[in-house]
């Protein structure tokens, strides 16, 4: 199905009605363009992003308890099974209740974007604050390296030449510019293909700047999954299946025949870019397969298989001092180790609905023609997700903000796949 131009959102400019609709316009640019304003962090690790998410969060229940609206509650039992299983966790073994309610704070972003952004003209709203603050966001660390300010730039003595913005984190800005990519392609903004080429460059100049390697990983599998996918949206199935091979292939022979190690050990006596770039891979390989090792020796040595609390590993390795006392680093080990059996499963539920919403909106003809304006390429939001799930491995992809948020736009045009299905019913928690 061709996707059909959709006007842009109009607001009466009087009346109640037109009030409220500005309201929920501005709301959702405030806490959309507001995601990477993590530093200073406030207590508890909070930041000036959590300001916007809580005023939406409040907006969404003042607007939805004067209408009859149907309540979307995605990915409430994957969260709900989270908390419990921490819950547990926290009664065996020991430690604080901040991680659980961290669990149902991250709930509040899919909930407050599938309630707030769930008419065509809002999703509108949302995907185009979310593009177009991207790019803006990464014009801003582009100048902040460019004209050496690190407290725009994000740089510290830690971090080296390595940018991270109001972020924080390196790798969690570089995760951040790849969603605000995917997200900006996926829905075509700008809509001129030469303005829209232009903030790419932007975006992926800014992803560069953060000398993540795991970012320009998962932004090649992002890419190279974007491809097949669309090949098979397109094509069908064969074609797909022939480029994924030849990519597989040729993959292959690149591992088996560049010695990695050597351009790192190059690379760490080369430039700043370098040396904090590939010059870490040797070093950053290194710590995580430590890291990995004794988070699996920790739940294979562990008396119970309930976890050992939320948050806990770092403080349960400098207990046991630990070579490398670190937080885990990975979304997978982290549940298991921390919540248990239970926790594993949440993350296998979360990552199940995930993966069936990504389906789903990424089959040809899925979206009703005024969410397919909105979101002409939705199969480059399964390619992010699948590119997420892969930096799950490499760091704790479940705290940040911006991964909610995107489910929570995969949760809208999933629903509207069969918005006339559930007609009748008063809530809806998937």
């Amino acid at each position: 199905m061709t996707a059909t131009a959709i006007a842009e959102p109009t607001f009466p400019a009087v009346g109640t009605a037109g009030v409220r609709r500005s309201i929920r316009v501005g709301v959702i640019v405030l806490a959309t363009a507001s995601l990477p304003l993590l530093r200073p962090a406030g207590p508890g690790n909070t930041g000036l992003a959590d300001v916007g998410l809580v005023v939406a969060l409040l907006i969404t229940v003042l607007w939805l308890s004067g209408r009859s609206q149907r309540i979307r509650v995605p990915y409430a039992w994957p969260v709900m099974l989270t908390v419990f299983a921490g819950a547990l966790a926290t009664l065996v073994s020991g430690g604080t209740g901040l991680p659980l309610i961290q669990d149902v704070f991250v709930l509040a972003w899919p909930f407050a974007v599938a309630n707030l952004a769930r008419d065509a003209e809002m999703l509108m709203v949302f995907v185009k604050s979310w593009a177009y603050s991207g790019v803006v966001w990464g014009a801003l660390l582009i100048i902040g390296v460019s004209a050496g300010q690190p407290w725009l730039a994000g740089t510290s003595a830690r971090d080296g030449v390595r940018a991270s913005l109001t972020l924080g984190d390196p790798n969690l800005a570089a995760n951040y510019f790849l969603c605000a990519l995917f997200v900006l392609r996926a829905c075509q903004q700008p809509r001129s293909r030469r303005w829209r080429w232009f903030c790419c460059a932007i975006v992926v100049t800014a992803l560069g700047l953060t000398l993540s390697n795991g970012g320009m990983l998962t932004l090649l599998i992002a890419t190279e999954l974007g491809w097949i996918f669309s090949i098979t949206r397109r094509r069908g199935l064969a074609p797909a299946l022939a480029i994924s091979a030849l990519l597989i292939g040729l993959s292959t022979v690149a591992v088996l025949s560049i010695n990695f190690n050597a351009i790192a050990d190059k690379a760490q006596q080369s430039t700043p870019l370098l040396r904090d770039s590939i010059g870490r891979q040797g070093e950053s390989g290194g710590s995580r397969s430590t890291l990995f090792k004794v988070e699996v020796h920790m739940w294979l040595s562990g008396d119970t298989l309930l976890g050992i609390g939320p948050g806990q590993v770092k403080n349960t390795l400098i207990a046991q001092d630990a070579p490398y006392a670190k937080m885990a680093h990975n979304d997978y080990l982290a549940a298991l180790v921390e919540r248990g059996v239970l926790g594993a499963g949440a993350v296998i539920l979360l990552a199940g609905s995930v993966a069936v919403r990504s389906r789903r909106i990424a089959r040809r003809g899925a979206l009703p023609p005024d969410y397919a304006a909105v979101v002409p390429r939705p199969e480059l939001l399964g390619a992010l997700v699948v590119s997420i799930a892969v930096s799950a491995a490499l760091y704790e992809t479940l705290h940040f903000r911006h991964v909610w948020a995107l489910l929570g736009l995969i949760a809208v045009l999933e629903l509207a796949t069969h918005r006339g299905s559930d007609a009748g019913r008063t809530s809806r928690q998937t």
